[in-house]
């Protein structure tokens, strides 16, 4: 099993080789490294102690070709840093995986707000393109196409493939009610043109649907009721029957661009960030589980709130399906709790035959634990002249 870390290529701007060379020597195996991005302000703990990275949604490479789809959904090129990046990890003898943030694009998803998830309410967000959009799709797909192409990349990491919610950290988002899990799946429900075209072909009343959720909505708003079950609120919520429509025709859509996503990246190696509850709209694409792995081969689950539990639930949900498993969890403080916890995130995903363990995020997580990698490494086997030979799986710990 592989050790690996996650990384955003501007923590590669200062002495770019000698951050490669400090990975390698903590026995790190290749790094998962942010070709596309959203927005954000990193603390960094590395590679510039105390500096504040802040940064605009879009794309970090620069390429000759045109996007194919040649509309404003093109993402903003902010540097040539990735491939900077990928040229010092290369020589440091570390592989490479592209990390593509999909529809998660404030960028385009503000220029057009028609290709942005429309809610029962007809409020676009406008962090979040809708997937059944076929513009949105030729968007992802071109954008899988012109990353699978860059040199030195072995393989690509799809995350945000799928419907996104409401929640967004962003703009000093504020919330005062008391939304339950069903209430947020109900704000991610899209109404664009497309949606309600595909939810029509599948034989839904539109209107009538968007008014149970403008209904539900506005009456937790109103007076709010404590969470259940999420399934049983979502069944409540619409009826078992409109429910299990709903879900099939979203989880259709969301299959349908990661098979188009795969076909672009014309043979690269592709893993795709998933979860097994089909509720999520938090940036993994929510979907029936092995259709997904049908589609694109290898899967990534992650937990990065720090829930081994919840981890060791997608993990098994992930390994049903046969397919390749990459397995993420956080390195920072407050999610690790030391390194007894990252040995025992490790030996769970090395006991289910895990392809690789990826830790976020390099340059976030104190630096002091990147001595923990190496470890890791003789622990899972990997690879390496100085490293004995694979140890047989070891059972869960008791917790």
């Amino acid at each position: 099993m592989n050790v690996e870390l996650f990384a955003h290529p501007l923590s590669f701007r200062r002495q770019p080789q000698a951050q490669a060379d400090r990975l390698a020597a903590h026995g790190v195996d290749g790094v998962c490294l942010a070709f596309s991005y959203h927005g954000g302000r990193w603390l960094l703990t590395t590679s510039d102690p105390c500096a504040v990275a802040d940064f605009r949604a879009g794309q970090w490479f620069r390429d000759e070709a045109v996007p194919a789809n040649g509309n404003d959904l093109a993402l903003p090129v902010l540097g040539d840093d990735a491939t900077t990046a990928t040229t010092a990890l290369l020589r440091a003898g570390l592989g490479v995986t592209a990390w593509l943030v999909g529809l998660h694009q404030s960028g385009p998803a503000t220029r057009r707000p028609e290709s942005a998830l429309r809610n029962a309410f007809g409020h676009h967000y406008r962090h979040a393109l809708c997937p059944a959009r076929p513009e949105v799709r030729a968007y992802a797909t071109d954008l899988v196409a012109r990353t699978a192409r860059r040199p030195g990349v072995t393989g690509l990491e799809l995350e945000a493939f799928g419907y996104l919610g409401w929640q967004h950290q962003s703009a000093h988002d504020k919330l005062g009610a008391a939304l339950r899990p069903v209430d947020r799946w109900l704000l991610s429900l899209c109404f664009c043109s497309a949606c309600t075209e595909r939810f029509t072909d599948a034989g839904i009343g539109v209107p009538a649907l968007a008014e149970t959720v403008r209904a539900t909505l506005l009456a937790q708003l109103a007076e709010p009721r404590e969470a259940g079950d999420l399934d049983a609120d979502a069944r409540t919520a619409l009826g078992s029957d409109l429910h299990d429509t709903v879900l099939a025709v979203r989880s259709r859509t969301t299959v349908a661009l990661v098979r188009d996503a795969v076909a672009a990246a014309d043979g690269l190696p592709v893993s795709l960030r998933t979860t097994s509850d089909p509720y999520a709209c938090d940036g993994k694409s929510a979907a029936d589980t092995s259709a997904l792995a049908a589609a694109a081969g290898a899967l990534t689950v992650t937990d990065l709130s720090g829930n081994h539990d919840a981890l060791r639930r997608e993990l098994a949900a992930a390994a049903r399906t046969g397919a390749q498993v990459t397995v993420g969890w956080n390195l920072a403080v407050g999610r690790t709790t030391g390194e007894q916890q990252l040995t025992d995130v490790a030996q769970d995903a090395y006991a289910a035959g895990a392809r690789s363990l990826a830790l976020y995020a390099y340059d976030l997580a104190p630096a002091q634990r990147l001595a923990w990698l190496s470890g890791l490494s003789r622990l899972t086997g990997c690879p390496d002249t100085a490293k004995p030979a694979p140890s047989p799986p070891m059972p869960e710990p008791v917790r």
